[in-house]
């Protein structure tokens, strides 16, 4: 099974500029925790910002809701290409312990995301009977924001 196959396509996305409200109000509107940040005309992943990211980067810091993105989100995330296999998929996330992986193609460009619920249904379909332990590694609290 490959990347392809268990991701959510075409994420949305948002810019370096877009401000914390606008993303937060992007999640919103798609349903999700993460957002991948592409810069302008290129559409090349630069970042990913996090419904964490607003609340701990922004929020609690007492940035106000028109905080760039640029200052809230995490820069050179960690990504996998459309062809790789779900293996790899498991290992970096396990690895990395990120909830939410990008899926670019041989631009750098978003064509989907995985998060780790994609993952989990992905393993049970394979009948991998690990996958609470691969997720367990994926959420062990490390004290790093993630």
């Amino acid at each position: 099974m490959q990347a392809n196959e268990i991701m959510t396509p075409t994420p949305a996305t948002c810019t370096p500029e877009a401000t914390a409200r606008e993303a937060a109000q992007l999640m919103e509107r798609h349903d999700c925790g993460a957002l991948p940040v592409v810069e302008s005309g290129s559409n090349r992943l630069v970042g990913v910002v996090t419904d964490r990211d607003l609340a701990l980067r922004c929020l609690a810091q007492g940035k106000p809701a028109d905080t760039a993105v640029r200052e809230l989100m995490t820069s050179s995330p960690h990504v996998v290409r459309p062809e790789d296999d779900l293996d790899r998929v498991e290992e970096l996330m396990a690895r990395e312990q990120i909830r939410r992986v990008p899926v670019v193609d041989s631009q750098g460009r978003p064509v989907g995301v995985i998060a780790q619920a994609d993952l989990a249904r992905a393993l049970h379909a394979v009948g991998r009977k690990d996958f609470g332990k691969v997720l367990e590694r994926i959420s062990e609290p490390t004290g790093a924001q993630r």
